[in-house]
Order: C-alpha cells, then sequence, then structure tokens
C-alpha cells in the first residue's frame, strides 16, 4: 500500500478496535439532528482512536471528524474520519455498520479506507493503489441497465430531499433500491461491484469521501449534482448519467 492508503486502513482498524471495546459496556446512546441520527460512546472512542494515528504521522494536515474532531491544514490536505459509520444500526445489534477514513486534497476525495468489522472487510485505496478488498483487485460492475441495477440510497428528514418524491422516481426505474443506513459501506460495495450506484442527498463529507475515493479508483464515477438538495452519485459512468436525470432537485 502508499503510505496514505496504509495510514487509513491502520486508522480504521484502531476505530474499530476502540469502538468493539465500547460496546461491552453501556453506550451512552443520545439522538444528535434528528431521532434516528444516533451518537454512542462508541463513535467518539472510534474518532479518538483514529486521530490518534493521523495525528502521529500526519501533523500538518488538517482533520475533520463528524463527532467534533478538529484539527486546521497547514496545505490542501484534510482527512475525514467517521467513527462509525450506521450508529442506529451499530446500537441495535444489526451488523451493517463501519469505520470509515477520507483523504480529501484541493477538495478532491484522493485516498480511503473503510473497514466492515463484522465481515473483517477492509477496502482502500488511492494514488498508485487501485481500490482493493482484503488485498484484492476490486472494481465497480459495469453493463447493468438501471431497472436491472440494485442502488443504495439514504433519505432522512433533516437532508433536505422530498422523501417520498425522491423514493417515487427511484422506485419506479431502479431494480433494487437498498436503504440500509451505512453509506460508505454501501459505497465500498460499489466499489467492489457488490451494489451497482449510489444517491444519496446533501451527504456530509465523513459520508462521501472515504467511499468516494474507493468508486473511483475502482473505475467508477463520482459526482455531486449542483441543485437543492446536491445529490451525490457513484457507480458506473453509464447509471451515474442515469441517475442524475431521476433525483428531484429544484
Amino acid at each position: 500500500m502508499s503510505g496514505d492508503v496504509e495510514l487509513a486502513a491502520r486508522a480504521v482498524r484502531a476505530g474499530a478496535a476502540a469502538a468493539l471495546a465500547e460496546a461491552r459496556s453501556e453506550l451512552d446512546v443520545r439522538a444528535k439532528g434528528s431521532p434516528s441520527d444516533l451518537v454512542s460512546r462508541a463513535d467518539t472512542a472510534s474518532e479518538a482512536a483514529i486521530v490518534a494515528v493521523l495525528e502521529a504521522e500526519r501533523p500538518d494536515d488538517g482533520i475533520v471528524g463528524e463527532e467534533g474532531a478538529s484539527a486546521p491544514a497547514s496545505g490542501a490536505r484534510r482527512w475525514y474520519v467517521d467513527g462509525i459509520d450506521g450508529t442506529f444500526n451499530f446500537v441495535s445489534g444489526i451488523p451493517h455498520w463501519c469505520v470509515a477514513v477520507g483523504l480529501e486534497e484541493n477538495g478532491v476525495p484522493v485516498a480511503g479506507a473503510v473497514y466492515d468489522p463484522n465481515a473483517d472487510e477492509l477496502y482502500a485505496a488511492g494514488p498508485g493503489h487501485p481500490t482493493t478488498r482484503n488485498g484484492r483487485p476490486a472494481a465497480v460492475r459495469d453493463g447493468r441497465t438501471l431497472d436491472q441495477a440494485a442502488v443504495a440510497t439514504y433519505l432522512r428528514h433533516d437532508k433536505g430531499a422530498d422523501r417520498g418524491a425522491a423514493l417515487a422516481r427511484l422506485e419506479e426505474r431502479v431494480g433494487i433500491l437498498r436503504t440500509g443506513g451505512a453509506g460508505s459501506l454501501e459505497l465500498a460495495w460499489v466499489a467492489a461491484g457488490r451494489v451497482d450506484a449510489w444517491a444519496q442527498p446533501n451527504v456530509s463529507p465523513w459520508d462521501w469521501v472515504p467511499g468516494a475515493a474507493l468508486v473511483a479508483h475502482a473505475g467508477g464515477r463520482t459526482t455531486v449534482l449542483d441543485g437543492d438538495p446536491a445529490w451525490h452519485v457513484a457507480g458506473p459512468p453509464a447509471l451515474v448519467e442515469e441517475l442524475a436525470t431521476l433525483v428531484p432537485r429544484r
């Protein structure tokens, strides 16, 4: 692995270990922006473990964590950290969550790592390191039409989209619509050819940068569409183009 990719991989493993250690005791769960947007002590412990790894080796890089971690950047590089993506699933005992770290440079996702502790699967990618899953090459799946495709999305009231209109338009055209609740993991699945495409509105950078880097280095396309809401779309180029015409924007 290249230096940044190897660092991201170590960081997500450290975060997962911290989260799982906290899961053995009371998690102190509370809601944030909406009743289903949860945070627990495991989230903050994972974020702290990740930040410690990054700060030790990239002290000049910026850091932004979902749970408030912050370090200023002296240049154009910024790490985005999601200690647990899919906290609702994590605290509910649903084995669909991950730990994610992504590097953005000059506003572009360039490297990332996503770790699924339940499946023990590590996805990693960056410059000079095409996307891998547990060290083996991964690539987006091409050739399916939209009505044959599995597309992942996530629609929450505080994300600004008309959920009814968005679901209606997607369900009418998409073969299978997934709403699993762990966006970075599903982006990793797009990069590995398990899910065909991904579309969500007004995505936070820690939910986008790690997985977008994986998709880009796996031969896919990622884009943020102008409009309100700003839909983030990833997948093979043909499906991204089709989805861009479907999602409702003003």
